[in-house]
């Protein structure tokens, strides 16, 4: 898993955009703002608390403009589909590129881990922290939100 002070790999993936589809480049957003890239393995129930957190959880009180993007293993009917079923108010993204291998979060038997990076505006990882075994709780922000408190 990537660490802080690595470089993130840049990417384009098609995600969910208001209804329809569009694609999303990691270093265009980090242009404008910090981005919180977030892995869920795809609709199991980790997933799905996951991705709920992640949209309720107060972005502007830690930073002035973040960017926050899902990413799970799927194709990009299947992000629409959960997005709309979560009505999450970020991007969902359809991983068809091995995204989630370029982080280091593809495991050995080709699942992904659960996790969250926060990546600054030279496009390299300022935090990471991996959620394992969630068993319905709550995943734990704090290394994320503390990532994006620090830029």
């Amino acid at each position: 898993m990537l660490s802080p002070g690595d470089p993130a790999p840049d990417f384009d993936l098609q995600g969910t955009a208001g209804g329809g589809v569009g694609t999303y480049r990691l270093s265009a957003a980090t242009n404008r703002a910090p981005a919180v890239v977030a892995f869920a393995p795809g609709d199991a129930s980790d997933s799905r608390t996951l991705l709920t957190e992640l949209a309720e959880t107060d972005w502007a009180g830690v930073s002035d403009a973040v960017a926050v993007f899902g990413v799970l293993p799927a194709g990009i009917d299947d992000c629409q589909s959960l997005a709309a079923a979560l009505s999450l108010p970020y991007p969902l993204l359809a991983d068809t590129h091995g995204v989630a291998a370029q982080f280091g979060v593809r495991k050995q038997d080709g699942s992904m881990q659960q996790a969250a990076f926060v990546v600054d505006k030279r496009c390299r990882v300022r935090a990471a922290t991996a959620f394992d075994d969630l068993d319905g709780t709550v995943p734990d922000l704090d290394t994320v939100l503390r990532g994006l408190a620090e830029l």
